[in-house]
């Protein structure tokens, strides 16, 4: 099997267009892991959780501190993080788990866009944690390329009022450290998601074969590193 250890899920974490969509297919649909995500490949009869999605970025955030505050914008978002704790709960007892970003990255992307709620992100924190991270570690300026020079970057992932690659590289480098800080208390092995996706993918199945054979000893499996 390869579960993590302490709650038995992984969450896998990095940068926007890190390619994390590409990883979860291939575990998904080669591998037979169950992805939890609110991703619309893996949302099935959940039509609330879609709408919601579909509207903040454009209607809630868009309109943060003007038509909304802060709190309504960031609790909008608590039923998406609440199915996501639902589809864990759902996953109990599934041999290979793993959530796509979880809360982490809501969470610190309203906190770096000055979209802030304490409660609310207290709240988050309260929900099951996984039992160990993988980073997909990207170059902003990759990342940057990867987007077309913009051309598939939405608001939520640049600095700023319109897109422009300095405020995306910023936001994105910005976005790595808070991240990482979210999940320092966590085991965090980082991948290098710069590379094939083959290789990329290779990676992420021998550290969680790694990880699961002995959580307590300190592997590298190339291209990943321990944090």
């Amino acid at each position: 099997m390869s579960r993590s250890d302490g709650t038995g899920f992984w969450a896998l974490l990095g940068p926007d267009l890190a390619g994390k969509s590409t990883v979860l297919r291939r575990l998904h649909d080669e591998h037979g892991w169950r992805v939890v995500s609110y991703d619309d490949r893996y949302l099935g009869p959940y039509p609330l959780i879609h709408q919601l999605r579909s509207s903040w970025i454009t209607d809630a955030f868009g309109w943060a501190g003007e038509r909304y505050s802060p709190e309504l914008v960031v609790s909008v978002l608590t039923p998406i993080v609440l199915h996501l704790r639902e589809e864990l709960a759902r996953a109990a007892g599934a041999d290979r788990v793993i959530i796509d970003s979880y809360y982490y990255k809501l969470l610190v992307k309203c906190r770096l866009l000055g979209v802030e709620h304490t409660p609310t992100f207290d709240y988050w924190r309260s929900f099951p944690q996984p039992g160990r991270v993988l980073y997909l570690d990207v170059p902003a300026e990759t990342a940057w390329a990867r987007s077309g020079d913009g051309a598939r970057v939405n608001r939520f992932e640049h600095y700023g009022p319109t897109v422009d690659r300095a405020d995306f590289v910023r936001l994105q480098t910005d976005l790595r450290a808070a991240l990482l800080a979210e999940v320092r208390d966590l085991p965090v092995r980082i991948v290098d998601g710069a590379a094939p996706p083959d290789e990329v993918v290779a990676a992420v199945l021998t550290t969680t074969k790694e990880s699961t054979v002995d959580a307590g000893a300190n592997r590298t499996a190339s291209p990943a590193v321990d944090r």
